[in-house]
């Protein structure tokens, strides 16, 4: 596992080598930690988006397979979850494309309260605390290899 936004030479097991994965956040640093975990675990095709517009765009454009969404869109808005619309779209599009839910989509942010709960709601499979990212991408690694 690379270990925040430190690059390592080793590799992880190539069990992401197959996905094509849109990663949104409107910070630099979380696309390029995620981004660069996935690499670690064999992910060759990554898409990045800084918002939720651009996200929704790119998804139709390369129909990613797997989608890591941040939650929070507005640093000095602590309220805003726009994320979790954008996870509702995206599961609503699945529907009426007429696919079985398919796609692993991974909500992460750094959030308090109930976000995981409304993250799983909006149709995530997984959630990722920001403020412990590499456990929590560890365990989300063993969940992907399980399902």
């Amino acid at each position: 596992m690379v270990n925040n936004l430190e690059q390592t030479t080793e590799k992880g097991q190539p069990i992401f080598r197959e996905e094509r994965v849109l990663v949104v956040d409107d910070l630099e640093k979380w696309l390029k930690v995620a981004s660069d975990n996935l690499r670690y675990y064999g992910c060759k095709e990554i898409i990045e988006a800084t918002n939720p517009s651009d996200a929704v765009k790119k998804y139709f454009e390369v129909n990613p397979t797997m989608a890591m969404i941040d939650i929070n869109f507005d640093t000095d808005n602590l309220e805003d979850t726009q994320g979790l619309d954008l996870i509702g779209h995206l599961r609503e599009q699945e529907y009426i494309r007429e696919e079985k839910i398919k796609q692993v989509i991974v909500a992460m942010s750094s959030l308090r309260d109930d976000i995981k709960l409304r993250a799983l709601a909006s149709g995530a499979n997984y959630f990722i605390d920001k403020r412990k990212f590499v456990k929590d991408f560890d365990g989300f690694v063993e969940w992907y290899k399980k399902r």
